[in-house]
């Protein structure tokens, strides 16, 4: 006499996959999380998270409203109409680049008016998260010829302190700032083009996410 069979829990078996499925999405995302990514899709990863009910709900919201605030940075850099600009997201920073020509004359650390438009954007961005912030200066590879400045180390550095000092008047605290000046040393394209010169003489502006206690590498 053979017993009867229990179909009551085979729903156990597709909940399984589906769970497993969920598993391995999030692993992929997370993994992904640490490389190059858009504000979208951290949009998109952080309001999953939620649906689904993150046990890191405080810290998932917070990522969420970062990702939020950078989109919305993205669009005031499209209305600019300048096309240097650019916005970098990773699971570590939000980081917007800007060319140093909008801000300063050649060889110059002070900051002319179409900088101004930029970074009163910026500070509006910033005032929106207690994050800490990191402004890096970098420059071409030419050498300094005369002038005020000794070398493109002091150039880049002295940019950086412009930058941060003007934040600081538009109400962005002090104690959140950091700055690093790079001079020639950390090109984003080749320096033997006049075009890859002007896409090296830039200001980094990153807002750190939450998980860096210090100031991380790159």
């Amino acid at each position: 006499m053979s017993l009867p069979q229990d179909d009551t829990q085979l729903w156990m078996v597709p909940y399984a996959d589906l769970m497993s499925m969920l598993v391995i999405l999030f692993m992929a995302l997370f993994a992904y999380s640490y490389s190059t990514k858009s504000a979208e899709l951290d949009r998109a990863l952080s309001t999953l998270q939620l649906a689904v009910g993150s046990k890191e709900d405080v810290k998932v919201r917070e990522r969420l409203k970062e990702a939020e605030l950078a989109l919305e940075m993205q669009d005031q850099v499209g209305k600019m109409g300048l096309s240097d600009m650019g916005l970098h997201v990773t699971a570590k920073r939000i980081r917007l680049t800007l060319p140093a020509p909008v801000l300063f004359a050649e060889g110059s650390e002070k900051l002319g008016e179409p900088a101004r438009p930029a970074l009163e954007a910026v500070a509006r961005f910033l005032s929106h998260s207690p994050q800490p912030v990191l402004v890096e200066g970098h420059t071409d590879n030419v050498p300094i010829a005369g002038g005020r400045y000794r070398s493109n180390w002091e150039l880049s550095a002295a940019r950086a302190y412009s930058v941060v000092d003007y934040l600081i008047a538009r109400g962005v605290p002090a104690s959140r700032f950091s700055i690093r000046g790079y001079a020639e040393h950390r090109p984003a394209a080749p320096n033997d083009t006049p075009e890859g010169r002007r896409t090296n003489r830039r200001i980094e502006i990153s807002l750190l996410r939450r998980e860096e206690a210090e100031v991380p590498a790159r």
